[in-house]
């Protein structure tokens, strides 16, 4: 019974820092997601002039969950690094000093990553996406008329998709460091890499090969600056 007591002791410090980081970040992302519900009007109206699209309500409640939708969302990207950095001063007296360091310099790189894969998809993948679709409905004679939500949620799921797919030079990393793969492995298995890329992404996306292919290649490209990477890690030269 001592013993238990003991432990809980010992705990009880770590679950109430636990809790009050939690607290801060939680109370964060509060006010970003009230401060984008307020935008959500003027991000919907630029949304649909930046895609060049006429997007139409088809439920009574689809304005106001769509907006909610994005308010929220939003305002989860806008804490995340907030959110982050709470988390890493929270697993810091747990962690070995070269292990907070490597956390430490690829949260960031996490971070800016994640922007520019979404960033890339929204500007290259999800316009030509839109566009293709929006034009094979014209010629067939056919009025386009594109749902609200479905269409943002289509936005939202592709270009989520591209930011994480964007984080493989960091998980290559890490992995590298842990021990788990070498570039000589990456190099003998990118076949394999690219025909899992293209299976994920005619999954993930529409049945049209315009968006998968736009999601395949840069990430089939980060896949060979992974082994470049990794081989530099190492210190070997590839052939």
């Amino acid at each position: 019974m001592e013993d238990i007591d003991r432990a809980v002791d010992a705990v009880a410090p770590h679950i109430q820092e636990m809790r009050q980081r939690m607290i801060r970040v939680v109370a964060a992302f509060f006010v970003c997601a009230v401060g984008m519900f307020y935008f959500s009007s003027d991000i919907l109206e630029w949304l649909q002039t930046d895609l060049d699209l006429s997007l139409n309500a088809l439920a009574a409640y689809e304005v106001i969950y769509t907006q909610l939708f994005l308010a929220a969302l939003l305002g989860f990207l806008v804490t995340l690094p907030y959110a982050l950095y709470h988390l890493l001063k929270f697993l810091e007296p747990g962690l070995k000093k070269n292990e907070y360091r490597v956390l430490r310099n690829y949260l960031p790189l996490f971070i800016v990553l994640f922007a520019a894969g979404s960033l890339f998809s929204y500007n290259f993948v999800v316009k030509a996406s839109l566009q293709f679709f929006y034009n094979l409905t014209a010629s067939s004679g056919v009025e386009a008329v594109w749902g609200l939500q479905n269409t943002i949620l289509f936005v939202v799921k592709i270009s989520a998709l591209t930011g994480i797919l964007f984080q493989l030079p960091i998980i290559a990393a890490v992995l590298s460091k842990a021990g788990f793969i070498s570039a000589a492995q990456m190099k003998e298995n990118r076949a394999y890499f690219a025909i899992g890329i293209l299976v994920l992404a005619a999954v993930a996306t529409p049945p049209d090969l315009i968006t998968q292919v736009l999601i395949a290649v840069p990430v089939i490209g980060l896949y060979q600056l992974s082994i470049i990477l990794v081989a530099r890690m190492e210190g070997v030269r590839l052939l």
